[in-house]
């Protein structure tokens, strides 16, 4: 099967990759204020719906589901800030942005490392292996005071590191695999009164607070709702558009 096309925005303010978006952003080449994040949003899906089918499961891989929803998360973050610097903050959610930032740079570093694997590996391919061993029979040489105990206490933490990262990846992906879902979901909520943000969550992850954001921003953006805030702090009120307004 033949790779899909990376995904590209094309934006009136920017037009590229979109972690370059963020690169330029964070090097204050751009500036946040200036971006929608709702075409952001409407670009994604747009692209997204190009992939159906494509992939084993019948939609867009996980791992390119789980970037966007990182770099969403990183800008949504710096626009935050840039739009509220006088924000206070509590200790706990200064707490959760804190844990957000690590995991965000974490992530960065990861797939920088990624990009240098990848880029040595289509140079020569074979570059973990040593060239005057190839062709040898495998052998292992255990350290003369190791243990059948030291080794399964070595794999018993091999396999917990495996289990702490595999988790998340899960769950994240059971969050951002159907953002659409998570479009109709919202509208079909918003078919009588209008609800408050806060009413419109099903959990109280972060994961699902970032999907919900980026499914109002696309509607919004579609002008399928409208959204209200009574004082700079207040809770945000989302309500459905007339059809005919």
């Amino acid at each position: 099967m033949m790779d899909s096309m990376p995904f590209e925005l094309k934006l009136e303010e920017y037009q590229g990759p979109l972690d370059k978006l963020l690169e330029l952003i964070e090097a204050k080449k751009l500036e946040i204020t200036q971006l929608n994040l709702a075409e952001v949003t409407a670009d994604f899906l747009a692209y997204v719906q190009t992939l159906e089918g494509t992939a084993e499961d019948g939609g867009a891989p996980p791992a390119l589901l789980a970037d966007f929803l990182v770099v969403a998360s990183r800008l949504i973050l710096i626009k935050s800030k840039a739009l509220l610097p006088d924000l206070t903050l509590s200790e706990e959610e200064e707490g959760e942005v804190a844990d957000l930032e690590y995991r965000l740079r974490l992530y960065r570093e990861l797939k920088e490392g990624q990009c240098h694997l990848a880029k040595g590996w289509s140079v020569f391919p074979l570059m973990h292996t040593r060239e005057f061993l190839m062709g040898s029979e495998a052998l292992f040489y255990p350290p003369t005071r190791l243990t059948a105990g030291d080794l399964a206490a070595a794999f018993g933490r091999v396999l917990g590191e495996l289990e702490r990262i595999a988790k998340p990846t899960a769950h994240l992906k059971s969050e951002i695999e159907n953002l659409s879902k998570k479009i109709e979901e919202v509208l079909a909520r918003l078919t009588g009164a209008p609800l408050g943000l806060g009413a419109l969550r099903r959990s109280g992850s972060r994961g699902e607070l970032v999907v919900l954001f980026l499914a109002i921003l696309h509607l919004l953006k579609t002008q399928l709702v409208k959204v209200e805030q009574a004082d700079r702090f207040g809770e945000i009120i989302v309500a459905r558009r007339e059809e005919n307004a």
